[in-house]
C-alpha cells in the first residue's frame, strides 16, 4: 500500500508565504470563535467532519481530481487560514496550492475487497484524529484510494473551523455534480464568504445585537447548568460512546410527515419535543436546556461554504400535559432561532451567571443537531430516481457523526460520454467510536426518510438505562405518551431541590455530600448544609461551618469544594458560607455571599 502524493500545506503555496505579512485578515464567525476557544482549551477534542464514497465502475481519476480542485477554487471557506494576532483569532483566505495536487492518490494493494474496506476505514479513522493547524495547513484532507480500475474509495476530512454540516453537504454535491457534467458554476465565491464575515462583525455593534445580548443575559439566572439524571441512571464510566440508530422510512415516514405537517409543526420541532419529553422521564429537574446547533446563514448566504453553525440553548419546562410541550418547543425554538446572532462572549457570560447562581459548573449535557440533507439532490432540487435506500433501510447520518447505514447514489453517463459509475455514500465507517459529551440527538432528514441517532457517553448512562431511554423515545415518536419514571433505587441519596422563583426545579443537591465535602477540610470541625431562600426569590445552598484554631476563609472553602465537583452530579458549592472560628481570640463569624462560585 503506497501513497503517491502528500496533502497540501501553506508552505506549498509561494504566494501565501511571500505575502504573509500583507494578507488581509478578517474576524472569525461566531461559531468559529466558539470552536476556536474550545480547541484552545481542549486540543484533543475531535471536531472534524467527514465524507466517504465507494465508487464502482471505471472512474475517470483526472476528472474527479479536477472536480475537487474546481470546488476548492470556488469556495473561500475551503482555503482559510486561522491564526492569532495580538491575542485575537483571525482568518484569511489562501490562494490555491501550487506545488501539490489537492487530492492524495493512493494505489492500495489488498487481497480482496474486504481487506481494502478495512484499510480505507483505518485511513479515515487516522485522518479524523488529525489535529488541523490552520496556521500552516489547508482545512481538508481528501484522498482517492484505488483497489482496481473499477473500484475506488473517495474519503475526506474537513476541519470544523472551516466547514459545518451544511457546507459539507454543499461541497460533496458540487464535487459530484461537476464530475457528472453539471457544474454549479466556475466563478469564485471568495467575495461572498468575506462579505458574510465582515457583515457579522459589523452587526455586533448594532442596536439589534444589543437587544439580543440583553435577551440572553435576562435568561441567565434561571437556566439549569446541566441536566442531572435520576440516581441509578448513570453507569460506570467507559471510553466508548453508546449509539442507537433509528431510521424512519417508507410508509412510517410518510405517516409521520403527514401527521406533523397537518399539525403545523416542523420536523425539528416534533423531534425536539419527543426528545425533551423522554429526558423529563429520567431527570428530577423541571427545567432543561437543550443546546441546539443552528444554521446561522442568512438567505443570501445559502450556498456559501463555511462554519456558520451557532449553538444556543432552548430552555424547556416540564409540561402538565404532553401536548403543552410541543407548543412550548415551538415558542422557545423560534425565540432562540431569531436570536442566534449572539456573540460567544455573551453566551459565556450567561452560563457563568448560571454557575454563580447555583454553585455548579456548566455542562451542556443535552445537544440536538438537525440537518435537512440535500446532498443526493440534483441542481434542480429533485432526488435522483435511483437514490433510494438499500434493502436494509440504512442510510448515513451527515450531522458529523459516524453513520452505520448507506444510501446508494447512481448517476448515468455525463455529457462527455464517460462510462457510468455508481457512488455509494457512507460506505466506509471509521474504525472507532468517538466519545460523546452527555446525551445527544442528531437528525438527518432526506426526502426518503429520517435518520435519527441517539448517542450517550459512557459515564452518563449505563447500557441498560440507555436502552430504556431509546425504547421510551421510540414509543413517543410513535405517539405513545404513557411512559412513566421508575422510582429511584433503594439507598439513593436524598436530594434537595434548588428552585427558580416560579418554583421550577433547576438542580438537585445531596446536602449530605456538601456537608461531607466541607468537613473533609482539615481546618473544619463541623459543618451543616441547607437550602435557603435567596433575595431574588429562588433557592440556593447555604452552609454553616465551625473552624478550629487554624484560620480558614469562606473563599478557601468554596474553592476546595469547587475543585471536587467533577463527576459528582449532586454536589454544589454553597452560595453562602458562614465561618465561625473556635479560637480563644473570639473571632467573629465570617459570612460570605458567594458571588463567584462557578
Amino acid at each position: 500500500m503506497s501513497s503517491r502524493q502528500a496533502r497540501p500545506t501553506a508552505a506549498d503555496t509561494e504566494t501565501d508565504t511571500v505575502h504573509s505579512e500583507t494578507r488581509a485578515l478578517y474576524p472569525l464567525l461566531p461559531g468559529q470563535l466558539t470552536l476556536h476557544r474550545t480547541l484552545q482549551e481542549m486540543p484533543e477534542v475531535m471536531t472534524s467532519l467527514w465524507m466517504s464514497y465507494r465508487i464502482d465502475g471505471p472512474l475517470d481519476v483526472s476528472a474527479f481530481v479536477d472536480a475537487v480542485r474546481s470546488t476548492v477554487a470556488r469556495h473561500a471557506g475551503l482555503r482559510i487560514g486561522v491564526t492569532t494576532q495580538d491575542g485575537t483569532p483571525v482568518q484569511w483566505v489562501r490562494p490555491m496550492p501550487d506545488q501539490h495536487p489537492i487530492v492524495t492518490l493512493t494505489q492500495v494493494t489488498a487481497n480482496d475487497t474486504e481487506q481494502f474496506t478495512r484499510y480505507v476505514r483505518a485511513v479515515l479513522a487516522t485522518d479524523l484524529r488529525h489535529t488541523f493547524d490552520l496556521a500552516v495547513e489547508y482545512p481538508f484532507i481528501i484522498r482517492l484510494l484505488r483497489f482496481s480500475p473499477t473500484l475506488h474509495a473517495a474519503i475526506g476530512v474537513f476541519s470544523a473551523l472551516a466547514v459545518d454540516a451544511t457546507a459539507r453537504m454543499t461541497v460533496v454535491r458540487e464535487i459530484w455534480d461537476t464530475y457528472f457534467g453539471r457544474p454549479p458554476g466556475t466563478e469564485p465565491k471568495d467575495a461572498d464568504y468575506l462579505a458574510a464575515v465582515t457583515s457579522r462583525a459589523a452587526a455586533a455593534t448594532t442596536g439589534r445585537s444589543r437587544a439580543v445580548s440583553a435577551y440572553w443575559r435576562r435568561r441567565a439566572p434561571w437556566l439549569p447548568p446541566r441536566c442531572q439524571f435520576l440516581p441509578g441512571i448513570g453507569g460506570p464510566a467507559t471510553p466508548t460512546a453508546r449509539t442507537e440508530l433509528l431510521p424512519v422510512v417508507g410508509p412510517e415516514w410518510e405517516a409521520l410527515r403527514h401527521r406533523w405537517q397537518e399539525s403545523g409543526f416542523t420536523t425539528a420541532q416534533w423531534l425536539l419535543a419527543v426528545f425533551a419529553a423522554t429526558v423529563f422521564l429520567v431527570t428530577p429537574q423541571d427545567r432543561i436546556a437543550v443546546s441546539m446547533r443552528l444554521n446561522g446563514r442568512r438567505h443570501a448566504e445559502r450556498g456559501v461554504v463555511g462554519m456558520f453553525d451557532v449553538t444556543v440553548p432552548v430552555v424547556l419546562d416540564r409540561p402538565a400535559r404532553p401536548a403543552d410541550l410541543l407548543v412550548q418547543v415551538r415558542r422557545e425554538q423560534l425565540a432562540a432561532t431569531s436570536r442566534r446572532d449572539v456573540s460567544p462572549q455573551v453566551l459565556d457570560e450567561m452560563w457563568a451567571a448560571t454557575a454563580r447562581r447555583l454553585g455548579h459548573p456548566v455542562h451542556r449535557t443535552l445537544l440536538m443537531t438537525y440537518l435537512e440533507d440535500t446532498a443526493g439532490l440534483d441542481p434542480s432540487g429533485r432526488a435522483p430516481d435511483t437514490a433510494g435506500l438499500d434493502p436494509s433501510g440504512r442510510a448515513p447520518d451527515t450531522a458529523g457523526l459516524d453513520p452505520s447505514g448507506r444510501a446508494p447514489d447512481t448517476a448515468g453517463l455525463d455529457p462527455s460520454g464517460r462510462a457510468p459509475v455508481t457512488i455509494e455514500r457512507g460506505a466506509y465507517t471509521p474504525g472507532f467510536q468517538r466519545i460523546a459529551d452527555g446525551l445527544r440527538i442528531a437528525v438527518n432528514e432526506r426526502p426518503d426518510g429520517l435518520r435519527i441517532r441517539l448517542t450517550v457517553d459512557g459515564g452518563t448512562m449505563s447500557q441498560e438505562s440507555f436502552t430504556r431511554f431509546v425504547t421510551a423515545f421510540r414509543a413517543r415518536l410513535d405517539g405513545d405518551d404513557s411512559g412513566r419514571v421508575a422510582a429511584a433505587p433503594a439507598g439513593a441519596p436524598a436530594l434537595a431541590p434548588l428552585r427558580a422563583p416560579d418554583g421550577a426545579v433547576l438542580l438537585v443537591v445531596d446536602l449530605a455530600e456538601v456537608t461531607a465535602a466541607l468537613e473533609r477540610q482539615p481546618e473544619v470541625t463541623s459543618a451543616t448544609a441547607a437550602v435557603e431562600i435567596a433575595d431574588d426569590g429562588g433557592s440556593r445552598v447555604a452552609a454553616e461551618v465551625r473552624a478550629g484554631g487554624v484560620p480558614v476563609t469562606a473563599d478557601d472553602l468554596a474553592d476546595r469544594v469547587r475543585a471536587t465537583l467533577a463527576h459528582r452530579p449532586y454536589l454544589a458549592v454553597p452560595g453562602r458560607i458562614s465561618v465561625g472560628h473556635d479560637s480563644a481570640s473570639g473571632d467573629r463569624p465570617e459570612a460570605l455571599l458567594r458571588d463567584g462560585v462557578g
